[in-house]
C-alpha cells in the first residue's frame, strides 16, 4: 500500500498542484461576475455560487494541501519552522471547535446563520483556501490570479455604467452590502496599482494605471471609508518603504500622487461617467470622512461618555465597548461563532451582529487566547516576509495588499464571500515564507 502511495505522489509533480491551486483559485475569482448575473438576470441563484464555491474550494484546499505535505514529507523536507503559521492555524481551529462545542446555540455556532453563513465549517473552509493558495509559489500563477481578478472587477464595475436606475453610492453590485463591495474594489485597486509598477511596457502600465484610476472612483464613490483609509495607509507604507530602500520610487510616488488627485478630483467635482448614470453628489465626500475621522479619535479620549466611545465610527464604538464587555464575560473561548448578535439585542443595539473590528470578533467568538493567537499569527507572517521581501514586486503586491485587507478588517465585518480574498493573500505569503530558499520571480 505505502509502495502505491509513494508511486502516486512521484506523478504528482510540484508543478501540477501549483496548477491545480491555480485553477481552483480562479473559479473563486470569476465568482463576482457569475454572481453579477446571477442577481440580475436569474435572481433565484443569487448567492449560489458564492456559497457552494466557498465549500468546494475550501474542501479541495485541504485534499491538495495534505498531498503537498505528504509529499515534502516523503522527501524529508520539512522544517518544523516553516510550518510555525500551520501550527498556529491548527492551535486557533482547535480553540474554535472547543468554543463550539460549549456555546449556547451549538448549530448556529457550528453552521452560521442564513445570512453570514460563517459558522465554524465555513472558517474551517477558510483554512483551506488559505492552505491552498499556500502551495503556489511561481509569480507567474499568482500574476494570472490577480490579472484575473482585476479584470472581472473592471467588467463588474463597467456594466453598471449601462444601467439607467444605477447609483456608485451605496451602491453593493454583486454583493449583498456596499460595505462588502468596497473590501473587494480596495484589495483590486492594491493590485492595479502594483500590475502599473511591475509593468516594463508604457502601453501596459498606461492601461493598468486608467484602471487604478477608475477603481479608485469607484471605491471613494462607494463610500466605505475603512476601504479607503486602508489604502492611503498602505501608500503611505509604501511611500516611505520605497525612500529607504531604493524601491520604484518614481513610480510610487506618481501611483500616491495619482491617488490623491483623483480622490480630490471625485471629491470635489461630480463627475459622471457614463451618460446614464444617476448619483447623488459626492463633492467634498473624502474631506468630510476624514474629518468625521478626526471627530472620532477626539470622542473616544474624550472624558464625556455621552459623545466619546459610543458614537465613534458611525455608532461603531458601542458595537466595540459591548463587544468587549461580552469578551470580559466569555474570556476563555468565547461565545461560540456568531454570539453577539443575541447579546446586542438584549442591550438595545438592533440589526447588529458583529463588533466591526477582527479582533474583538474573534475575542468575543472562541476568546482572548484565541484572539492573541490570531493577532500573532499576522504579526508573524507580515515580520517574516518583510525580512525576506527584497524588493520583489510580487511580493510586494501580496504583502501589502493583504496588510491593507487587514487594516480595513479593524473597521469592518467578515464575510463569507469577501475573507476568501484575504485568505489567498495570506496563504500566498506562508507559501512566500516558506519558498525563501527558491527564487520569487
Amino acid at each position: 500500500m505505502r509502495k502505491i502511495i509513494n508511486s502516486f505522489l512521484n506523478i504528482i509533480k510540484d508543478d501540477y498542484l501549483e496548477k491545480i491551486s491555480l485553477g481552483i483559485l480562479i473559479l473563486w475569482v470569476i465568482s463576482p461576475l457569475i454572481e453579477y448575473i446571477f442577481k440580475n438576470y436569474y435572481e433565484n441563484f443569487y448567492t449560489f455560487y458564492y456559497g457552494f464555491m466557498v465549500y468546494f474550494i475550501g474542501f479541495f484546499g485541504i485534499i491538495t494541501y495534505f498531498i503537498y505535505f505528504i509529499r515534502l514529507k516523503s522527501r524529508k523536507k520539512i522544517n518544523i519552522k516553516n510550518f510555525i503559521p500551520e501550527i498556529l492555524i491548527i492551535i486557533l481551529l482547535v480553540i474554535s471547535i472547543i468554543s463550539t462545542i460549549l456555546s449556547e446555540n451549538f448549530s448556529l455556532s457550528l453552521f452560521g446563520e442564513f445570512y453570514r453563513k460563517e459558522g465554524l465549517i465555513v472558517y474551517v473552509m477558510y483554512i483551506g483556501i488559505l492552505l491552498l493558495a499556500s502551495i503556489i509559489k511561481d509569480s507567474k500563477y499568482i500574476n494570472y490570479l490577480f490579472k484575473c481578478m482585476i479584470i472581472v472587477c473592471l467588467i463588474v464595475g463597467i456594466i453598471p455604467l449601462f444601467k439607467s436606475d444605477f447609483t456608485y453610492i451605496g451602491f453593493p453590485n454583486a454583493f449583498h452590502q456596499f460595505n462588502h463591495y468596497g473590501y473587494y474594489l480596495m484589495v483590486n485597486v492594491m493590485l492595479s496599482a502594483f500590475m502599473f509598477l511591475s509593468s516594463d511596457k508604457w502601453t501596459k502600465k498606461i492601461i493598468y494605471i486608467l484602471i487604478y484610476i477608475f477603481l479608485i472612483y469607484l471605491l471613494i464613490r462607494n463610500d466605505t471609508f475603512g476601504s479607503y483609509l486602508a489604502v492611503s495607509i498602505i501608500l503611505i507604507f509604501l511611500f516611505i518603504y520605497s525612500l529607504i530602500k531604493k524601491y520604484r520610487r518614481a513610480n510610487i510616488i506618481l501611483i500616491v500622487l495619482v491617488f490623491v488627485i483623483t480622490s480630490f478630483a471625485v471629491s470635489h467635482f461630480d463627475i459622471k461617467i457614463g451618460e446614464r448614470v444617476n448619483f447623488e453628489s459626492t463633492q467634498g465626500l473624502v474631506g468630510k470622512n476624514f474629518l468625521t475621522f478626526t471627530k472620532d479619535i477626539k470622542n473616544i479620549i474624550s472624558k464625556d461618555n455621552s459623545k466619546g466611545l459610543n458614537k465613534a465610527g458611525t455608532g461603531r464604538g458601542l458595537l466595540w465597548k459591548e463587544a468587549f464587555n461580552y469578551t470580559l464575560d466569555h474570556p476563555f473561548f468565547g461565545g461560540g461563532m456568531e454570539c453577539l448578535q443575541s447579546y446586542y439585542f438584549i442591550h438595545n443595539i438592533n440589526y447588529n451582529d458583529r463588533p466591526h473590528n477582527i479582533i474583538l470578533q474573534t475575542s468575543s467568538f472562541i476568546g482572548i487566547p484565541g484572539a492573541i493567537i490570531y493577532l500573532f499569527l499576522i504579526m508573524y507572517i507580515a515580520i517574516a516576509n518583510l525580512k525576506i521581501m527584497k524588493n520583489n514586486t510580487i511580493h510586494i503586491m501580496v504583502f501589502s495588499t493583504a496588510m491593507c485587507y487587514f487594516i480595513s478588517s479593524l473597521f469592518g465585518n467578515s464575510m463569507y464571500y469577501t475573507s476568501p480574498y484575504y485568505m489567498i493573500l495570506l496563504g500566498i505569503l506562508i507559501g512566500f515564507n516558506r519558498y525563501q530558499k527558491y527564487k520569487l520571480d
